[in-house]
């Protein structure tokens, strides 16, 4: 890649973190994760999945977490650690400083598995504290550790070995500047995913094919063995349920007890009792010499996911770790090879809505929002801002496309088109489609939601633009929801500026909820648009609406949610009724 591409972008990072940190009173390091997380959730990159920003460091016992992101579903934590460079020139790290700092994270880890740590002496209120309570409740579910490095410097592809803490494997991977920029500017797919059965695993996996003729695919069906499947989810992990399919997946699941039981004490009955994986493929390769009219051998498949049966997997895999004799385990399997590609994500998502019968999977189908997206984005690059005088000379910038401004900025040839084409589409009024749908979210009323993180959000939001509960995106459908935005934004600084010391994401999230709810036709979004501002009527109002939420977050006053940590608590439901049952009562 050009030195020229890396710095400039790096250049425009660097702006925008500097106007996240003034925006949300961040330190340079939580606002450059906060930045780079959110490129990440443009990217469906799954391991940082609605992460949750938490810094948290202590010098003298060598750690450090910039943020974290557990998922459940793939029994899996992710502890991010940073590396941010401000001064602008792009340095690199060597491999044993780039261990050295992915070590931070995993150390942070290992206290919070120890019998005794430092970490109990720590002041309840603070960061790492409430990560380690929260790290301490859930570790009997966490199966495997992700450190990922994420850095404006360079490095090489070295990177620490895995590891295991106590029966938790750990992962490394690293984001750096070079490969943050290669998915802005190429945005290629990652390689496609190959599993060698023969070659690599030694397994002879024989399938039958359905006798049918289609344009659009084939057909397979069989079993594959419990170690192979558990040996391919250990050197392939989530990428396995990644690539679309991923998207369809909340993960929120728990794994299901029952599969454990029946591996642990009953596995000779585990195929009569589950019912086994769908998966997809791009492509098979038939070893055509040992293949005959009633089996096919299958060598290799490119592109490999598995659309239905992440629990399935990640149980088979758990139980692989913790030692479980696998050799009576087998797994039905299905294969639909996609042969046409323009029909991919529709037969991804319809296998994935019928096939699945175990637990409720709630799909999003991603490109079927391609256009709504796309109208928004037509509508930023040709409407202007309104002025009281002269001719309107700045517009919203909607990227639908994480790193669109900086390609767009960085198109232009010259200092000075660069200048003019930044006065034309300040920075500070780019938005994202999914920070737009954070703050669209919060106004229809679904705080808890919008707690989860930036791509469960999305997710929702999504499905309630393929339902037609959003609306048609149209001028004024544009200009309603800046003004939604503007709105967020000076509810974000209201609350900032009330001191509270903690949960201000969640503060904004309930606030313009209760806003929404209860004084919603007060809230003149012509007036905010042409103002480009609230009125000092609906910002007294958010300043104390705010303080009722922060009452409400700081006693729960239910066996429920005695106890818990808020950030957890207010991703339940529970939290936003309990908040309006309150409210309608006066008892906060």
């Amino acid at each position: 890649m050009e030195n020229r591409e890396l710095d400039d972008f790096n250049q425009e990072l660097i702006e925008e973190v500097k106007e996240y940190a003034s925006e949300h009173s961040e330190n340079t390091e939580s606002a450059f994760t906060s930045v780079f997380l959110s490129y990440l959730a443009d990217f469906g990159e799954s391991k940082t999945a609605d992460a949750e920003v938490s810094y948290c460091m202590k010098e003298s016992e060598k750690f450090k977490v910039n943020a974290y992101a557990f998922s459940e579903y793939f029994q899996s934590l992710t502890l991010i650690v940073s590396c941010y460079e401000k001064n602008g020139k792009i340095e690199k790290l060597n491999k044993s400083e780039t261990a050295k700092i992915c070590r931070q994270a995993s150390k942070f880890y290992k206290l919070c598995c120890s019998s005794t740590s430092v970490l109990d002496e720590m002041e309840e209120s603070s960061n790492e504290y409430m990560l380690y309570e929260f790290i301490k409740e859930n570790k009997d579910k966490i199966e495997n550790l992700y450190v990922v490095l994420l850095t404006n410097k360079l490095i090489n592809s070295d990177l620490p070995e895995d590891a295991m803490i106590n029966k938790t494997t750990v992962k490394y991977d690293v984001w750096d500047i070079e490969r943050l920029v290669q998915a802005v500017y190429q945005r290629k797919e990652a390689e496609k995913l190959v599993i060698r059965f023969k070659n690599k695993y030694k397994y002879r996996l024989k399938l039958i094919k359905i006798p049918q003729e289609s344009d659009v695919y084939d057909c397979y069906v069989g079993y594959i063995s419990g170690e192979c499947l558990a040996e391919i989810y250990r050197d392939e992990g989530q990428r396995l349920i990644e690539k679309n399919v991923r998207s369809f997946l909340q993960a929120t699941g728990k794994v299901n007890k029952g599969i454990r039981d029946t591996l642990r004490s009953n596995p000779a009955m585990f195929m009569a009792y589950n019912n086994g994986i769908s998966t997809i493929a791009e492509q098979v390769v038939i070893d055509e010499n040992e293949s005959t009219d009633d089996f096919i051998l299958i060598k290799e498949l490119v592109g490999w996911q598995i659309v239905n049966g992440g629990q399935t997997t990640a149980s088979i895999y758990a139980a692989f770790q913790n030692k479980v004799d696998l050799s009576n385990v087998n797994v039905q399997m299905k294969l639909t090879v996609i042969k046409a590609d323009e029909q991919m994500d529709t037969v991804i998502s319809n296998i994935s809505r019928y096939a699945n019968s175990q637990n409720k999977i709630t799909m999003s189908d991603f490109s079927a929002n391609d256009d709504f997206h796309i109208k928004l984005e037509q509508l930023s690059r040709r409407v202007f801002i309104p002025v009281e005088k002269g001719k309107p000379s700045q517009r919203w910038f909607y990227e639908r496309a994480r790193g669109q401004y900086s390609v767009e900025v960085n198109r232009q040839l010259t200092a000075a088109s660069k200048r003019k084409y930044k006065e034309q589409n300040p920075k500070n009024k780019c938005i994202s489609k999914t920070v737009a749908a954070k703050c669209a979210m919060c106004w229809l009323r679904h705080p808890d939601i919008v707690s989860k993180g930036l791509e469960t959000n999305f997710i929702r939001y999504s499905e309630m633009i393929q339902a037609g509960e959003i609306g048609e995106p149209d001028e004024k459908f544009y200009c309603n929801l800046i003004a939604q935005v503007i709105l967020f934004q000076k509810c974000d600084k209201i609350v900032d500026a009330q001191n509270f010391g903690g949960y201000k994401a969640q503060l904004n999230y309930y606030t313009i909820a209760l806003l929404s709810e209860y004084y919603g036709d007060r809230v003149d979004f012509s007036y905010i648009w042409q103002h480009q501002n609230i009125s000092p009527e609906i910002s007294q109002l958010i300043e104390n609406l705010c303080y009722k939420v922060w009452n409400h977050f700081m006693n729960p006053n239910t066996n429920n949610a005695k106890g818990v940590n808020v950030t957890q608590w207010c991703k339940k439901e529970d939290c936003w009724i309990m908040l309006k049952e309150r409210f309608q009562n006066d008892s906060i």
